[in-house]
């Protein structure tokens, strides 16, 4: 053998299963991208905007996958919300986990914002032709109640502020976080895309 002429990629390139998978990369590969948008008003005025890449957890995509490829139902909404511990979404976060008061994440309660009352609020989308699907049409807000800091936001399929059920499909913490104070504005949006690349 010649080794100055050896090619060690020559083997594998011979294979006709990896020579297809190299040519069509693109179009064999799914992937799901999240960009998360906040905008904080304070009397009425926007005095912060920021977008930035979200993490989807292992949890949510399993759920993605078992509703459209398996048998398992979809929820009947999603769901945002947001959260006052300095933490850095991972993959492998779950609702158990990481939601509700006492979760990893310190959920915003009652006691955090006023509006809306009790509940999160739902993540609204409209139907889509496209591979992105988003609420910005309908933002996800939260008028503040208190003096807190608030690092990121999530999408989660439950409904209750205090709920650690259900799935979290993925969180997002902001880039720079936000010191609010009673009757600020916190606008969450979320921008879904299915890719090949």
């Amino acid at each position: 053998m010649n080794i100055r002429n050896f090619n060690p990629f020559a083997q594998i390139l011979d294979r006709l299963d990896i020579r297809y998978a190299a040519k069509h990369r693109q179009e064999s590969g799914l992937a799901f991208h999240g960009l998360v948008t906040l905008e904080h008003f304070r009397r009425g005025d926007l005095i912060f905007r920021e977008t930035g890449k979200n993490t989807f957890t292992t949890e949510g995509m399993a759920k993605i996958l078992n509703v459209i490829f398996h048998d398992i139902s979809k929820d009947a909404a999603i769901y945002v919300g947001i959260f006052k511990n300095n933490v850095t979404p991972a993959v492998g976060n779950t609702a158990a986990a990481c939601l509700g008061a006492a979760g990893t994440y310190g959920e915003c309660q009652d006691a955090d914002y006023d509006s809306p009352a009790t509940n999160r609020p739902a993540y609204t989308t409209v139907d889509t032709a496209t591979a992105v699907i988003t609420n910005s049409a309908s933002k996800a807000s939260f008028t503040m109640a208190a003096s807190i800091t608030v690092y990121g936001a999530f999408l989660a399929s439950s409904q209750a502020k205090t709920a650690t059920t259900g799935v979290l499909f993925c969180a997002k913490a902001f880039s720079s976080s936000r010191a609010v104070i009673d009757d600020d504005e916190l606008a969450v949006t979320y921008q879904i895309t299915c890719t090949t690349s």
